[in-house]
């Protein structure tokens, strides 16, 4: 470590630097994921305080003349917590007691976050005890006695369009306005389920296509937690126009589909593995790295982590589920239309996959390893259609039922309005560039 020179200057202008902290504007530091530009509110604002179904503690909250938000840390209790608030005596053990009956003191943790409430006499009036993210236990004075209440505070949502320019990669490009780090992943793996089926991620992307998305955004007490239902969306890729819009049937079950009517969905995956990249393709002359032998490759090699969950890309019966010298650990499925699956390397097989098991698509097989004759973490994907394997990147599979005619009239309505918002939001779009990287 460099010694400073003159500590008592250094410390002086520090100080001086402090002091003009103090005094200047209580504006918020901007996040760097936080933007002005992309994303624009439709619905409205969303209220700082939400409505408890509670009032009394509400109205503690709201009156006090002051408060304190901190967390438990380690060794320190509620009495202590409460002690250094300033409450003595009865108060203090009436307080404890109410408290007592209603939270179990003893698994309160560090980290755990609190609340205290003062009045204009500096007189404790409430406590708030934070559970979880959505529950809360509220201590508080109700008529001049303590009283305990639980609250679940209510999520709220608006509707907000966003709009992403991509220079050579999805991700980055949402990274650059999206509020929060976690809430780029979860974005981004909501719109790799819905065009999974039509964009390869990878290899389809070019400069200068864009997304249009409008989704929920979800809060607690004006605090953004995540991302709710994608409602409408047009990607533009490679020359490409495709518009979605999410349909909520009468029993509830949400599914995307195009303007027309015509469901995403279809009968295979694009591929078994999400966040992976091909090392390599379906060929008929591949030099084998660990033989060195130039032989068929019948299927495709994706590259991904180790433990990376495995998919099956179609509903379908398990027929074999064991290992194999040169395939490792492997799950060979049967589907309709004379299709056959096998996932290979695996670094184990799922708990409940066995011969005779039926599958769903999406659900989870097994994990990415390198068993068997692999060099390296991957898993190959092998279709076979009859008795010879295919190429799947290059078969075009039939889309999953459309819109029911009987469900037509609730789908026309709800497609114009989802619509209509992606067309405003569209109108007033800003223009949006992002930075660089690579892959979904």
């Amino acid at each position: 470590m460099l010694p400073i020179r003159r500590p008592k200057t250094v410390l002086a202008v520090l100080l001086v630097l402090w002091a003009a902290l103090l005094v200047l504007p209580g504006n918020p530091i901007p996040s760097p994921f936080a933007t002005t530009t992309t994303f624009q509110s439709v619905s409205g604002p969303v209220a700082p305080t939400p409505e408890l179904p509670q009032p009394w503690p509400q109205s503690v909250a709201l009156d006090a003349a002051r408060a304190v938000s901190a967390r438990f840390t380690s060794g320190s209790t509620l009495d202590a917590t409460l002690r250094g608030a300033g409450l003595r005596g009865s108060n203090l053990t009436t307080m404890l007691g109410v408290a007592a009956e209603a939270i179990n003191v003893r698994r309160i943790r560090p980290g755990q976050e609190y609340q205290l409430y003062f009045d204009s006499a500096e007189e404790l009036i409430g406590f708030r005890y934070q559970l979880d993210r959505q529950t809360a236990w509220f201590v508080a004075r109700d008529d001049g006695d303590w009283a305990a209440v639980k609250v679940n505070i209510p999520i709220q949502s608006r509707t907000t369009f966003m709009s992403a320019e991509i220079v050579d990669s999805l991700h980055r490009a949402v990274a650059a306005y999206a509020p929060t780090r976690s809430s780029v992943n979860d974005l981004i793996i909501k719109v790799g389920d819905i065009y999974g089926w039509d964009v390869d991620f990878q290899y389809d992307l070019r400069y200068g296509d864009r997304l249009d998305l409008v989704v929920e955004e979800r809060f607690v007490e004006g605090k953004f937690i995540g991302y709710g239902e994608i409602l409408s969306a047009e990607f533009h890729v490679n020359g490409r126009v495709l518009p979605v819009v999410r349909f909520r049937d009468p029993d509830g079950v949400g599914s995307y589909f195009t303007p027309e009517g015509e469901s995403l969905r279809r009968a295979f995956l694009r591929s078994p593995v999400k966040h992976s990249r091909i090392s390599s393709r379906f060929s008929m002359r591949r030099v084998h790295p660990v033989t060195g032998i130039a032989r068929a490759h019948r299927g495709v090699d994706y590259a991904a982590d180790p433990g990376t969950p495995v998919q099956a890309t179609a509903a379908g019966v398990v027929t074999e589920a064991r290992y194999g010298a040169e395939p490792g650990r492997f799950v060979r499925l049967r589907h309709g239309g004379s299709y056959t699956s096998v996932y290979m390397h695996l670094s184990r097989i799922e708990g409940g996959i066995a011969p005779g098991t039926e599958v769903k698509q999406g659900q989870i097989l097994g994990y990415v390893g390198k068993t068997g004759n692999a060099t390296g973490y991957h898993l190959h994907y092998g279709l076979e259609q009859g008795d010879r394997y295919v190429d799947p990147l290059r078969l075009q599979f039939p889309a999953a039922d459309p819109v029911p005619t009987n469900h037509w009239g609730r789908f026309v309505a709800q497609r114009d309005e989802s619509l209509e918002t992606l067309r405003t939001g569209q109108a007033n779009r800003t223009a949006a560039v992002a930075g660089a990287g690579a892959g979904l």
